[in-house]
């Protein structure tokens, strides 16, 4: 009897043996797959007269072989980082787009409309050349709004997305909760449900691959799962939830991240999130689509206003002082929804040459007074200079503080802890038009005008006049004023600073006057060699002149060459300024996505190569468990043949 229990045995622990590699088999190409080996143990034997006899095989456990916890963690890890970097990239790829080079670009766009002055300014009065000015102004005001527009429209499916992508981490969540319930049960009978951990693997790095998460093992053999570092998205069988919302803070631009739990909703710092899809939209939409928006706004903000002060100091062909010649919204400050009190707070250029890429948020202390924090970085406006932490004597905002090219000013009746996201940037690009419709209206003329005193004993001709609102409003001392040539070799003009310019013939010579708070520049340039005491007479030009005047439209050519960006970047070259810079986060993108995605596949290559499957490993076991299935049905045979000897020889 003892011997037919062996070869019992021995067949059905055989048979099971097959119908594992059989699985291992079947599931060689099956994602997260852990291969199962059978662990053998003999049945203790029994002591029959001389001697020791064992009672053959039996199944110890069926195991997950080749199972590493640690890399199983570091593939889910780099799935992750993968996930977000390729999220980030694809949405970035988008907004390239919208910034082609070449014929069509803004870039063209912005030269065509600069250098389109060129022949207003040699037929003052040629209303065909004044309308081309408007029309390519108007074509260049229309491609930033629309490229505005266009970021705004893939940010705003950026945010849906985030909104989907929570959605699914809630089912995995969920899922994840429902097969932590089914291993519990099982491990409380004794045996290892190596299917429903795998199922339990693949559905956490199906999780890492939408947000980054960590785990924990508890003893019942159940998982908690944790995302943000600390917050328990899965305890056992109960699994909490995320969801994307507005911001408190200039909402309609940031997405907030909140984790749900029963009633009670807690927000997450986006930083929180190391990885994963929700992570990759979560950086763009709160970081990449903010500064590029905020670029292209900067050289929106600077044109506008370079050229609105060149319009507003020539004259139209009416001889009426030019108006602006581009319009955009108020750069007011967007309140948090939890301000209680009544204030506002808004912003005007005081000077583009100095603006930067950049969004502020404006933290009130009292009614007058609060803090200017750089949104990039975090850092504070001290009044002179940007620190890392909020200066301890808070800044007087309602007489209105100087940044950055901008004057901020509050007002109203703000309460303390209220705050306001500034971002003239934004603001400026999405609403950018013309002011003017008519040719008429282009202030071509100067109003200024320089004519040849007598008698002038010189050669010195006048090549071209022009004057510009540097600050304030048009200002000038009475005219006529001299400009006086005097050994050895320079100009003065009569009530301008400085007292004398050195003479360069055909380089302007600059003075400036200053009353109040309103500045004109005057750049006067001659050709030819004047003799000592030789004067010209600088006048205000006169109505039945300005047909005959281009000196603003020379002086608007001239705005071309004027550094404008970062110390160094001409207006005219303020397209490059913006494309450069998002050109550099794509390749950014693009290498960082490039490595993080051959460190995930490398790390899963590495998992998988200890726990998947090997079909030739799989083969040979086959080969030798099947021998030992055939060698137990033929000792089970043997052993029945002489049972059934044994009892015929009784009959």
């Amino acid at each position: 009897m003892s011997a037919l229990n062996i070869a019992t045995r021995a067949l059905t622990t055989n048979q099971a043996v097959l119908q594992v590699i059989g699985h291992n088999i079947a599931n060689a190409n099956t994602d997260g797959y852990t291969r199962q080996r059978v662990e053998l143990n003999s049945v203790p034997g029994q002591q029959l007269g001389s001697g020791y006899f064992g009672k053959g095989v039996q199944i110890e456990a069926v195991v997950r072989e080749g199972y590493n916890a640690f890399l199983t963690r570091e593939s889910n890890a780099n799935r992750a980082v993968a996930a977000a970097d390729a999220t980030r990239l694809q949405y970035l790829q988008g907004v390239e787009s919208l910034f082609p080079l070449g014929d069509g670009s803004l870039g063209k766009l912005l030269g065509d409309a600069l250098n389109s002055w060129t022949d207003v300014a040699s037929s003052p009065n040629d209303s065909a050349a004044r309308q081309v000015v408007l029309d390519r102004f108007d074509e260049l005001a229309a491609r930033i709004r629309d490229t505005s527009a266009r970021i705004t429209d893939i940010a705003t499916g950026a945010r849906q997305q985030a909104s989907e992508i929570t959605n699914e981490i809630n089912r995995l969540a969920q899922a994840i909760a429902s097969v932590n319930d089914a291993i519990a049960r099982t491990q409380g009978s004794g045996a290892s449900p190596n299917d429903l951990l795998d199922q339990r693997d693949r559905l956490i790095a199906q999780l890492n691959e939408q947000v980054q998460v960590t785990t924990l093992p508890a003893d019942d053999g159940t998982l908690s799962v944790f995302v943000a570092g600390s917050l328990p998205l899965v305890l056992g069988g109960t699994a909490a939830q995320l969801r994307t919302a507005r911001a408190d803070l200039d909402g309609d631009r940031q997405l907030k991240l909140q984790f749900v739990q029963g009633a009670s909703a807690y927000d997450v710092p986006p930083e929180f999130i190391p990885g994963g899809k929700l992570k990759g939209v979560l950086d763009f939409v709160n970081r990449d689509v903010i500064q590029t928006q905020a670029e292209l706004g900067r050289m929106a903000l600077a044109l506008a206003d370079t050229l609105n002060r060149q319009q507003r100091s020539g004259l139209d062909l009416n001889g009426v002082a030019g108006a602006d010649l581009f319009s955009h919204g108020a750069l007011t400050g967007k309140p948090a929804t939890t301000n209680t009190g009544s204030g506002s707070v808004s912003a005007l250029v005081g000077n583009a040459t100095a603006l930067k890429a950049e969004d502020y948020t404006i933290e009130m202390t009292s009614a007058t007074q609060g803090h200017i924090r750089r949104n990039s970085d975090g850092w504070y406006w001290s009044g002179s200079t940007w620190q890392a932490s909020a200066p301890s004597t808070p800044l007087a905002l309602a007489s209105g503080v100087s940044v950055d090219g901008l004057t901020i000013t509050a007002s109203g009746s703000a309460s303390a802890g209220d705050r306001f996201v500034l971002s003239p940037g934004a603001t400026a690009a999405a609403s950018l038009q013309m002011a003017l419709s008519r040719p008429a209206e282009l202030a071509a003329a100067s109003r200024v005008s320089l004519s040849l005193g007598t008698p002038n004993a010189g050669n010195a001709s006048i090549e071209s006049v022009t004057a510009t609102v540097i600050q304030g409003a048009w200002a000038m001392p009475a005219l006529p004023a001299n400009l006086t040539f005097t050994a050895p070799n320079t100009f003065a003009l009569s009530g301008f600073l400085p007292a004398s310019v050195t003479y360069t013939p055909g380089e302007p010579m600059t003075f400036t006057y200053t009353s109040g708070g309103n500045t004109i520049e005057v750049k006067l340039t001659l050709r030819g060699q004047p003799a000592p005491g030789d004067v010209f007479v600088l006048n205000n030009t006169p109505t039945n002149g300005v047909s005959f005047n281009g000196g603003n439209a020379q002086a608007m050519l001239a705005l071309r060459d004027q550094v404008m960006f970062d110390g160094s970047i001409k207006l005219s070259e303020g397209y490059v300024a913006v494309f450069s810079n998002l050109a550099s986060r794509v390749n950014e993108a693009q290498t960082r996505a490039t490595f993080s995605q051959a460190q995930a596949d490398d790390a899963e290559q590495r998992r998988a190569n200890q726990a998947g499957v090997n079909l030739d490993e799989e083969a040979a076991r086959l080969l030798q468990f099947q021998q030992a299935y055939q060698a137990s049905a033929k000792y089970l045979q043997t052993v029945q043949s002489i049972f059934d000897t044994l009892i015929s020889t009784f009959r």
